[in-house]
């Protein structure tokens, strides 16, 4: 919590308690719901949220959400990317003793 909600935005020990109790909220009802979820993405919001509920946009590290927002968005492509070239050297890989 402290390297995550202090990069995004300085927090307080109850702005900490709000954001893991948000996010494991959230994650439980996704759970109940049968929805898959990162607990990561769960922290984040929860983190953006109660930054925004102090009304001063100025006191978000913008470029640091945009660089998590894009880590996000880059990972499925990319390792669907990358087991794909896996699997097609571990299909292609010579037969000796046949």
């Amino acid at each position: 919590m402290r390297r995550l909600g202090n990069r995004i935005t300085k927090h307080s020990p109850t702005r900490g308690y709000s954001m893991e109790l948000g996010a494991a909220i959230t994650v439980l009802l996704a759970l109940r719901l049968g929805l898959p979820v990162s607990t990561t993405q769960c922290i984040t919001g929860a983190v953006l949220g109660v930054a925004l509920v102090t009304i001063d946009l100025k006191s978000i590290n913008w470029k640091q959400l945009a660089k998590i927002f894009l880590g996000w968005v880059l990972t499925l492509p990319c390792a669907g990317l990358i087991s794909g070239i896996i699997m097609g050297m571990v299909l292609n890989v010579p037969q000796w003793g046949r």
